[in-house]
């Protein structure tokens, strides 16, 4: 069994999942999206696929995959406050640290503190963490937030995000309804800063596409930094 599969099969663990899940987290107005199984499946499976473009080994696929599960634990107290930096704290009373080595350890627990922002991106697993948590924006994850302002409502035109890396490019690429707002971005910075950080790690060019159609992130990030 894979340390993956191990963990979803783990009834502590899915207990205190189960209650994050019935939380309403609204921190400075942001939206209440969802919290909970449904969003840490889809960003292991977005870690699968960053990481593998990556060309790392399994094992290291596993661990971000196991790091997607545990990345907000630490929701159980009922708000986000400082969320990411306690998650990195208390993770480890999820699993056996039997199955993991000390760097493996250090490793989850540097890329679970980062995974907010990715202002110390430190390792691949913490890179495709950070990215992998700011693409599950699509309409599923939005659509019962209790605050339905005009942002929220274009967000929830982003039908599906996808992820290509090659040698020299990180391209974002969202696919979204026809009458999708791009001016939103200028006041939603982590949706162009995050990627924009991994590119610079990995020493990347950052394109980002909307319906197969690069959008001139110049102008957007001038408005963010």
């Amino acid at each position: 069994m894979s340390l993956y599969t191990k963990l979803l099969n783990d009834d502590k663990y899915l207990e205190v999942v189960k209650k994050i899940e019935g939380i309403k987290f609204i921190t400075d107005g942001k939206w209440d999206w969802e919290h909970g199984l449904g969003h840490y499946k889809r960003v292991a499976n977005y870690m699968r696929k960053i990481l593998k473009q990556l060309n790392v080994d399994e094992r290291t696929i596993e661990l971000g995959m196991v790091t997607a599960l545990l990345h907000d634990i630490s929701l159980i107290k009922g708000d986000k406050t400082n969320h990411a930096e306690e998650s990195s704290m208390i993770f480890t009373n999820f699993i056996n640290e039997k199955d993991f080595s000390t760097k493996e350890i250090e490793i989850l627990s540097q890329a679970i503190c980062d995974h907010s922002n990715g202002n110390n991106i430190k390792t691949l697993v913490g890179l495709s963490l950070v990215l992998a948590d700011k693409m599950d924006i699509t309409y599923h994850r939005t659509i019962n937030s209790s605050i339905q302002d005009y942002m929220n409502k274009q967000i929830q035109k982003i039908k599906e995000v996808d992820i290509e890396i090659t040698n020299d490019k990180l391209i974002l690429k969202y696919t979204t309804d026809y009458d999708f707002d791009v001016e939103i971005l200028k006041d939603w910075e982590k949706a162009i800063n995050v990627p924009q950080k991994a590119a610079n790690y990995l020493n990347k060019k950052f394109i980002f596409l909307i319906n197969k159609e690069e959008i001139d992130i110049n102008t957007i990030l001038k408005n963010t930094n």
